[in-house]
């Protein structure tokens, strides 16, 4: 079994790590569509249209499952491609009942249109640079640390904070660092156990990893972070 896995840049890594970790497939292709970073930021119609294009160029190269595994791109393209192919698909969609309290919900701007209602505890932040600031930078923090604390400085009294973008799970040390009393949450682990379950059962020894990228070739460092995540 192949999978492939299409985002805008290395959020989604955090997926791919953990369908490692659950021996979910024996072939991964990551395609990370940098010259299309960010997503957070574009519209619906433009995103449908990279999210087709992404999807045919993972078919292409031998995916057999597919997974959107960026928010943004989910929200806006999921229920379409799915109604022009009867390959399985998968996407992170924000799962707001997983919160519970006072919760700080993140997503991209983009995202937050397309969002069910949320509870009257909890507060929307829609940093609009954060997603990129975070592809460019990490695993340097530093630059994630100037952008973000001073837009985390007024929650200090949330029960949680949901990360509703796959990027967004690289912040969750300047997170814990700036709201040490909240909780995080996020819908990766929830979507990688679903696959897990969804797929069929079957035994899996030697895993691989092929990275395609719209933009620069930046195999080395994304193998770095995923090696990170894995460690």
């Amino acid at each position: 079994m192949v999978i492939g896995i299409m985002d805008s840049g290395i959020g989604g890594l955090n997926l791919l790590a953990r369908l490692l970790k659950l021996k979910c497939a024996d072939r991964y292709l990551y395609f990370a569509d940098t010259a299309n970073l960010p997503y957070g930021s574009k519209d619906a119609d433009t995103l449908r249209e990279i999210a087709f294009r992404g999807v045919e160029k993972l078919v292409e190269r031998g995916a057999n499952v597919v997974i959107l595994g960026c928010n943004t791109l989910s929200v806006c393209a999921l229920e379409s491609i799915r109604k022009r192919t009867s390959l399985p698909l998968f996407g992170l969609l924000p799962r707001p009942e997983l919160t519970f309290g006072k919760t700080l919900f993140m997503t991209t701007p983009t995202t937050s249109l397309f969002l069910p209602p949320l509870s009257k505890r909890s507060v929307l932040l829609t940093p609009p640079r954060l997603a990129a600031i975070i592809d460019r930078f990490y695993p340097d923090t530093r630059e994630i640390e100037r952008y973000l604390c001073p837009l985390l400085a007024p929650y200090g009294d949330m029960d949680c904070a949901y990360l509703g973008c796959s990027h967004y799970l690289f912040t969750k040390e300047v997170i814990r660092a700036a709201l040490p009393k909240v909780k995080i949450l996020e819908n990766v682990t929830p979507l990688a156990a679903l696959v897990k379950a969804v797929l069929p059962v079957r035994s899996v020894k030697n895993q691989s990893v092929d990275f395609l990228f719209s933009g620069q070739d930046e195999e080395r460092r994304y193998a770095e972070i995923l090696s990170s995540l894995l460690s």
